[in-house]
């Protein structure tokens, strides 16, 4: 029997069908009488398991053909197919030295890897198929998969953007969104969040994390709506957690004792993990300490052994929060003993050792987290060498000119980072005529979208437009964007507005609401980077990096202070904790705030008291932390001179 070419065509078209028995059938007498013909009939062989036959074929065919690709690579596949995967490896490997362009062998020899559990070697290889292939989907997604599996969660996000896979590929579009969220990226996923939830509206996975994101940057009414989307699209597995976070979504917008025991009866009744984390959190915030306890306890039981090591750190913090330093620092160091590169356990193990007065092995601890900083594990900051994150403070503003005729009052809190701002912020808290917003990105966010929308200079700060019809447009826009995080803003209040690092926004946002006012916290800059080194709530790791950004920040304040003139004052935080009554009617005075009756607070129910920053301010001894850094005579040894200038600008 003689191959012809409708043979061949039979062949292939059974192939392409899958229909492997035929084609062993059709190619049988004929495969010896051409190559190509042979290394079909010996896939096929293959791929129904007749590996012996199979193989023997193609080390025939290696030997004639040596320098042939299509074998090399075609073997390759088949071996993988019978977990022969060194032999893999090497047909692969063989495949791409005869031709460094055969970018499918790339993608192949990705996937082995990948199969393995070899993810480095698998990226790389992913990476090497796309640069020959750049085009290609599959490989964009397969790359996106391997980052996934090794949670690099920025490079992630940055492959996804680059070749635009979440515009188009829903797979893409839901790694993306989480790899955001991983990452803190509340901003990227704000801008992104109506193209996401509309163009792939069937997706629990992103409206999930849309709704934890939004929920991160106090965008409570946002976050409403993405977890009631979740809801309808959630298997009935994932339903309790989702009404859990409505309820806990409620409380946060209406901050009543009796939404928060709504919210802690779902609580008492859950075995879900995550559920009982976030009630640990939200019990120890508030200092109610057993019922943080208790839920720590049901955790323990409910998880595996080889996982209760993860929640040490929870049972560090009671102990800390109870006064037991000493059963706090046992706890923090038996871990660190495992995993000595904790960033949050190295910042406990500081906050403890600083109360038993070993000031000398804080340090110690310090200068181990600046030595070892690109080392170390956090899932707060992707990039713990990139510093504080401070754009746009280069802006150099004009003198404001027109302004809207908006009459809102706006107070806007700003500072360096631990310098007094929660401090401030609990006691305007009582007054009922101020609104407060908490810390929330409102203003960035609408400050960015002006820019985008080339409404702002990013040079200056300042607004284009000087139309009063629209500067007023664009106040009454900032009043509408506030109500994703709270939809009860009382413009008839006060709006007290904390956000310490919002210095480059103050022009624009102070000319779009006449009546705002800034109040600029200070406090003395040793203490306030002792402070940022024993936290973990900004990506600062010494002296010198904290130096850097303190001088960026105020060299800012210094040209905004000419700009804002009698519209802006700065207060000390040593003077509020001082005399507390005082510093306070000085900022009534300032905002044209009356004292007005108190607020009271259902059993302390507001969301503000999840903050450590505000527990710490609202205990009666503030005192204690106004010259610790005094207790670290060598951390400041050799200060640099940025920081002792700012010192002495400033009267310390």
């Amino acid at each position: 029997m003689k191959l012809t070419q409708e043979i061949i065509n039979q062949a292939m078209q059974a192939f392409g069908a899958g229909e492997f028995s035929r084609v062993i059938s059709t190619l049988s007498p004929v495969y010896e009488q051409h190559p190509m013909a042979k290394m079909v009939y010996a896939t096929a062989l293959g791929k129904v398991a007749e590996f012996t036959t199979s193989f023997e074929i193609f080390e025939s065919l290696q030997s004639d053909y040596p320098q042939n690709t299509d074998v090399a690579y075609n073997y390759g596949l088949l071996l993988k197919e019978a977990e022969r995967f060194d032999d893999a490896q090497k047909q692969l490997s063989k495949a791409i030295a005869i031709n460094p362009n055969y970018h499918v062998a790339f993608h192949a020899l990705g996937n082995l890897m990948s199969e393995l559990g070899r993810n480095e070697e698998a990226q790389l290889a992913y990476e090497k198929a796309i640069a020959k292939n750049p085009k290609n989907i599959q490989y964009g997604q397969s790359l996106s998969k391997c980052l996934y599996q090794q949670e690099k969660w920025s490079q992630l996000v940055a492959h996804i953007k680059r070749e635009d896979l979440h515009l188009s590929n829903k797979l893409s579009a839901e790694l993306y969104t989480e790899a955001c969220y991983r990452i803190h990226s509340r901003g990227e996923l704000a801008k992104q969040s109506n193209m996401l939830s509309s163009r792939y509206s069937d997706s629990y996975s992103i409206h999930y994390f849309l709704a934890l994101s939004a929920l991160e940057s106090k965008r409570y009414v946002h976050a409403k709506r993405h977890l009631e989307k979740s809801l309808s699209l959630a298997d009935s597995s994932d339903k309790e957690e989702l009404l859990t976070y409505l309820d806990y979504v409620s409380w946060l917008l209406n901050a009543t004792k009796d939404n928060l025991d709504v919210l802690n009866r779902k609580f008492e009744n859950t075995d879900n993990i995550q559920l009982l984390e976030l009630a640990f959190n939200i019990n120890e915030n508030r200092r109610e300490l057993a019922e943080a306890e208790k839920f720590l306890g049901k955790i323990q039981l409910i998880q595996a052994e080889g996982d209760k090591e993860q929640h040490e750190l929870k049972r560090s913090l009671l102990a800390f929060a109870k006064g037991e330093f000493e059963e706090g620092l046992r706890i923090n160091e038996h871990f660190l003993v495992k995993q000595p590169k904790s960033l949050p356990h190295l910042y406990q193990k500081i906050r403890t050792l600083e109360k038993l007065k070993r000031f000398s092995d804080a340090e110690e601890v310090i200068r181990f987290i600046a030595h070892n900083v690109n080392n170390l594990h956090s899932s707060k900051f992707a990039d713990l060498s990139s510093g504080v994150m401070l754009n746009g403070f280069d802006v150099s503003p004009s003198p404001i000119v027109n302004t809207s005729s908006n009459s809102t009052n706006i107070l806007f809190i700003v500072g360096f980072p631990r310098s007094g701002t929660t401090l401030i912020e609990s006691l305007l808290l009582k007054n009922a005529n101020v609104e407060l917003l908490e810390e929330t990105d409102a203003v960035e966010t609408f400050y960015n979208q002006m820019v985008e929308r080339e409404i702002v200079d990013p040079e200056t700060g300042d607004i284009k437009r000087t139309n009063q019809s629209e500067l007023d447009a664009l106040a009454n826009d900032y009043l509408e964007h506030l109500t994703a995080y709270s939809p009860s803003v009382d413009s008839n209040k006060l709006i007290v507005d904390k956000m310490p690092l919002n210095f480059p926004y103050l022009p624009a946002m102070l000319t779009l609401f006449p009546n705002a006012k800034v109040l600029c916290c200070l406090r003395n800059p040793k203490a306030v980077a002792l402070s940022c080194l024993q936290f973990e709530e900004i990506n600062l790791y010494t002296v010198e990096q904290f130096a850097e950004a303190y001088n960026k920040v105020f060299t800012c304040w210094e040209k905004m202070e000419p700009i804002l003139r009698d519209r802006a004052i700065s207060i000390k935080y040593e003077d509020v904790v001082a005399d507390p009554e005082s510093s306070i009617a000085s900022i009534y005075q300032f905002s044209g705030l009356t004292e007005g009756e108190t607020k009271t607070l259902e059993s302390n129910s507001s969301p503000l008291f999840q903050t450590p920053s505000y527990y710490q301010v609202s205990q009666p001894v503030y005192k204690s932390s106004m010259q610790k850094y005094e207790n670290y005579p060598t951390l400041f040894s050799e200060c640099p001179p940025l920081l002792d200038e700012w010192e002495q600008k400033w009267g310390y």
